[in-house]
């Protein structure tokens, strides 16, 4: 065993150990060290690591913590929660599905993902149950896109870095986004830290947006711009100043990490989808838009997981294609797309739900803390501003199975339930900042 892959099993049973011992937030923690790192991906992971199921280990070890140290639940217990049921009813519409799918194995293979996101998100929303939890949850995270962003700078060797590893995030596009949410944890965690933690986001943050711009993915570069401005939007009061600030520091470093080659594919963006001659402007994928509608009415209930490659040859001409010959297909890039054909109306219905669901939640949210001094003011904006900018990545690049959106949306969710906790037990006229916890209250209410 190698000293890296040595080092991992240490951090991972630590880890468990702690998960067990103190709370279960750790063992969440773990699950998420898991996913970034990824050993199977890694050179030191093909030996005696290789094989061992690191994500499902912690996600047992985080269920027995749970057991143990029995968490208070939130205010709003999950499947009370909208968005969960929305999820629970896809996920059932996905399995009904399996019976007239087009590509039996990918379909199933969507599935189990989708019904390991269920336990996932249970397990996390269990453990997120003050804001101290939250606070670690988020920075496991941003140590996590520091470890890919790691990667990216070590490993790249000139042109477009498209080889993060990890689990759905290893290429360009996916990797650019998820670490642009990291990017937005790091500022919220920078605001509510101490002067260690400050000084912790303020090394890492310039390995961050180098890798955003070792993409090349303008993608990623709209998603880091429009969650930009969200973040601003959503700022909390007492931190507008800084955050102005800190938003202009953050643009003079990004623009000193990027050259003419980075400029020159992000510029193509102006031809909005014009076919320009040597210029890839993206104009393939409004063709391939307007081949899924017609994939769609021609299976208004879907045709399951990547339905629009397994179609695509007898919708698209074949240049429009890629791959070997004989074999040519061609991808879906965009997520309601991809919703749409592969699921059909009711996928595209949920989709569109959850976009409803998320805009009034976070407006909610804001409304709520926004003129507060606390921790959930702090971190609202990064949350808002990380799921705005999934949205937007969905527009380019199709993301059904990117597990940052779930853990986002769970931290929503717990975000409501703790606020909804703290204005159904305060006292009548009496504010309780939301970190406070079911169990504190009760034994506050008692004395």
């Amino acid at each position: 065993m190698s000293l890296t892959a040595a080092f991992f099993v240490l951090l991972f049973s630590i880890g468990c150990l702690m998960a067990l011992i103190r709370h279960p937030i750790f063992g969440a923690m773990t699950y998420v060290l898991v996913f970034y790192v990824s050993p199977s991906d890694r050179w030191w992971g093909q030996g005696s690591t290789l094989g061992i199921r690191w994500a499902l280990i912690a996600a047992l070890v985080t269920l027995l913590a749970i057991v143990i140290h029995r968490p208070k639940l939130s205010g709003i217990p999950l499947l009370r929660q909208p968005l969960m049921w929305g999820f629970m009813f896809f996920v059932l519409w996905v399995a009904l599905q399996s019976f007239w799918a087009i590509s039996p194995e990918l379909h199933a293979d969507l599935l189990v993902y989708y019904l390991k996101y269920v336990v996932a998100m249970y397990l996390i929303y269990r453990c997120l149950d003050s804001d101290l939890s939250i606070k670690r949850f988020m920075w496991a995270h941003v140590f996590g896109c520091a470890y890919i962003a790691w990667v990216a700078f070590t490993q790249q060797d000139g042109g477009r870095f498209d080889d993060f590893g990890g689990s759905g995030i290893g290429d360009a596009n996916a990797g650019a986004l998820t670490i642009v949410t990291g990017i937005l944890a790091g500022v919220s965690l920078f605001l509510a830290g101490s002067n260690r933690e400050k000084m912790l986001v303020i090394a890492i943050m310039p390995v961050l947006l180098n890798a955003v711009v070792a993409t090349i993915s303008r993608s990623g570069f709209l998603a880091l711009a429009v969650a930009g401005l969200v973040y601003n939007l959503f700022a909390p009061v007492k931190y507008v100043k800084w955050v102005r600030i800190l938003s202009v520091v953050g643009l003079a470093l990004f623009l000193a990490l990027t050259n003419p080659v980075y400029w020159a594919r992000i510029q193509s963006l102006k031809y909005q989808g014009e076919q320009v001659e040597g210029v890839d402007t993206g104009s393939k994928r409004l063709v391939l838009a307007q081949a899924q509608f017609q994939m769609f009415l021609e299976h208004p209930f879907g045709c399951g997981s990547r339905c629009t490659d397994a179609l695509s040859p007898d919708y698209l001409d074949e240049k429009q294609l890629s791959g070997a010959p004989g074999e040519k297909t061609r991808s879906s890039h965009n997520t309601f797309m991809t919703m749409l054909v592969d699921h059909g109306i009711p996928g595209a219905t949920l989709y569109l739900l959850m976009v409803g669901w998320v805009i009034r939640s976070l407006l909610h949210l804001n409304q709520s803390v926004r003129a507060r001094d606390d921790f959930f003011a702090q971190i609202l904006p990064a949350v808002a501003g990380g799921l705005l900018a999934i949205i937007i990545g969905d527009l380019f690049v199709q993301y059904p199975k990117l597990e940052v959106r779930f853990w986002y949306l769970t931290v929503t969710m717990a975000m409501l339930g703790l606020i909804a906790n703290r204005r159904a037990l305060a006292p009548e006229g009496e504010e309780v900042a939301p970190e406070t916890t079911l169990g504190s209250l009760t034994k506050s209410s008692s004395r």
